[in-house]
């Protein structure tokens, strides 16, 4: 599998070095290989109320953010996500339809024109945080860049999980850094100026 080239990072300082964050915990062990993953606690906390509320469907959506570096660290930070409301969920799959792909479209361009698509998030009730062979297919086929990601929380083991890809291949799970931020507009606001694209 070759990864297609990646938007470059831009310069951020990393959350853990700046006192505008605060306070940031680790959700689990965090790889040391990986780009470390900064889940705003708004978006951590919508996606385990939505699981928890929904188990034993799926449930499902996208997550918008950035993509950064400081001084050689390549981090992604995810101030905010859209759930998705429409499709069919099971308890062992969630469907994306072009309907929520074009509300994500719409309100990525109305709200949030400056940050990425960075991947999909959704629930395994049950059944843990690595992707399924349909996880795994779906991130092929739509996010394979290097800074994109998929968040999988399990409502019943009460733990989150992202894979990411490194070198074209897709990553074991790792965990999250869950931030708390002084002034959360003011954060989206920033990350959105520094990529005008």
């Amino acid at each position: 599998m070759v990864v297609r080239e990646s938007r470059k990072p831009i310069q951020f300082k990393l959350p853990l070095a700046n006192s505008e964050f605060g306070p940031i915990i680790a959700d689990g062990p965090i790889a040391s290989d990986q780009p470390l993953v900064f889940m705003a606690a708004s978006v951590y906390n919508m996606i385990k109320e939505q699981s928890r509320e929904s188990d034993p469907r799926e449930v499902g959506g996208a997550l918008l953010g950035q993509y950064c570096e400081d001084e050689g660290t390549r981090f992604i930070i995810i101030p905010t996500a859209i759930s998705c409301v429409v499709g069919a969920a099971t308890p062992v799959s969630i469907d994306f339809p072009p309907e929520f792909w074009q509300q994500v479209e719409e309100e990525h361009a109305e709200k949030y024109p400056g940050l990425l698509r960075l991947g999909p998030y959704h629930s395994h009730p049950g059944y843990g945080v690595h992707p399924s062979s349909t996880d795994q297919a779906t991130i092929l086929q739509a996010f394979s860049r290097p800074h994109h990601i998929s968040v999988i929380y399990d409502p019943r083991e009460d733990r989150v999980g992202y894979t990411c890809w490194k070198d074209g291949d897709l990553m074991p799970p790792s965990s999250c850094f869950i931030y708390e931020h002084d002034s959360p507009e003011a954060l989206v606001q920033e990350l959105m100026d520094a990529r005008p694209d």
